[in-house]
């Protein structure tokens, strides 16, 4: 891969570890800890789905999986700012804001890679979210926020509505 590829996702991986920091400090401030409450386990699934193929990867993690952040962020600050927990507010501000990038270093190396094996990327994309999402798209979708991190909406918009139950259609 060429050198830019490494310099997004060190600069990702930096910025990763700010957020857990945060995070963590948050938890702290309200007497717990990371690994206190239940989570979901998505993120590891996925990279352990995808630790054979590379396009895989791209597509779900920071295609799907991270987009999904830029989705609900903004509904996480209004339920933190009612709660006037500022250091919160701050913390999912800085993650808001740094997730867009993120989102856009996989959608542009996913794009790459299409190119240069001269793969059509939408259908490669729909191809792997089958393969390897496990769950549905679900709309709301932050649709100004996926435009700006390089996702356009008919590569998300035909998956929610197929995955969704045929009642929800």
């Amino acid at each position: 891969m060429p050198i830019g590829y490494y310099d997004d996702w060190v600069k990702a991986a930096d910025e990763e570890s700010k957020h857990f920091n945060m995070m963590c400090d948050c938890l702290e401030s309200h007497s717990s800890f990371y690994g206190a409450m239940p989570a979901h386990v998505g993120m590891w699934r996925a990279a352990e789905d995808t630790a054979n193929d590379f396009l895989g990867r791209l597509a779900v993690v920071p295609m799907v999986l991270e987009a999904r952040g830029l989705d609900v962020t903004p509904g996480m600050i209004k339920i933190f700012e009612a709660a006037k927990d500022q250091q919160v507010v701050d913390a999912l501000n800085v993650i808001y804001s740094e997730e867009v990038a993120h989102v856009a270093y996989g959608s542009k190396w996913f794009h790459y890679l299409c190119g240069r094996n001269e793969i059509d990327p939408k259908p490669k994309f729909h191809e792997l979210v089958r393969k390897y999402f496990h769950g549905s798209l679900k709309p709301p979708f932050n649709e100004e926020k996926r435009a700006e991190a390089g996702i356009a909406p008919d590569f998300y918009w035909p998956l929610a509505n197929e995955m969704q139950p045929p009642a929800m259609r």
